[in-house]
This record gives structure tokens, sequence and C-alpha cells, in this order.
């Protein structure tokens, strides 16, 4: 299998990504995602893809920020690598270039959230000298 390349996507493709998150979310309704996304793209949300002969084959999304515990930081989401080329350096090669991003940045961090039933993506971010440091806790705000 060829390399992937691997770049920023435009403000213009960001649509193309809905179809990969809603295979990441399958519990959602692609309206809905299709809104999110929306709402996300006034607040800096960034994407690249994979692409394997043109074809796009992975996303990762990103936000950049700085908080008091770590400095600067690239906050990396969604990480999605079609099934039929997964186990192909793909999210490595996702995540390379993000890391490498993050340095051009002037982050001091890259940071990113898991489902804790993705025991599988878990081992490739350990891999990847990743560490667990805290938990993420949630709680729905009533309407």
């Amino acid at each position: 299998m060829p390399a992937p390349s691997v770049r920023d996507l435009s403000p213009e493709e960001l649509p193309s990504i809905l179809p990969f998150v809603a295979q990441h979310n399958p519990k959602l309704d692609p309206d809905e995602l299709a809104r999110r996304l929306e709402v996300m793209r006034t607040k800096d949300y960034r994407c690249v893809g994979a692409f394997l002969e043109g074809r796009m084959v992975g996303i990762a999304g990103y936000w950049l920020g700085c908080r008091f515990y770590c400095g600067e930081f690239m906050d990396v989401d969604n990480v999605f690598v079609l099934p039929e080329v997964r186990s192909a350096g793909i999210g490595a090669a996702m995540m390379d270039f993000l890391e490498a991003k993050a340095s051009d940045l002037g982050c001091r961090v890259v940071v990113l959230d898991s489902y804790s039933t993705y025991a599988r993506a878990h081992k490739f971010y350990f891999r990847r000298d990743f560490e667990i440091l805290g938990f993420h806790f949630t709680k729905p705000v009533p309407p």
C-alpha cells in the first residue's frame, strides 16, 4: 500500500468529513452532526485528511488553546480511519503530521480524548508515548 498523504483541509472541504464523523459517532443523527460542524467552524475547528491515491481515508480534527496546567496545546479530536485501511500506517501518518504542526505552532503538548471503550485506539496512543493524566468528566446542562 502506498504511503498516505496528509494535509489540512480547507474550510470548503470540511463538509466532506461528515461521513467519517457519522461512522465514528453512529448514535448521533447526521443532521445534528452537520449542525455541530457549522458551530465548530465558528470556533476555529480545523481538520486534517489522510489520502490514498486521491481518496480521503482518514480524518483528525483539532483546536489550539492554552491552559494553566500545560500551556499552549493542540487538542486532537475525532481521529478516524476507514475500517478497510486500518493498520496501514494512516493513523500514524496523521499523528506525525499533527505533532509536527503542533511543534511548528509553538504548542507544548498534544492532548486528546478517547472513548473508554476504544481499547485498540488506546494501545495506538500508548505506543506514541501518550499517557493518561486524568479523567474527562461531563455533565449535561438542562435546557
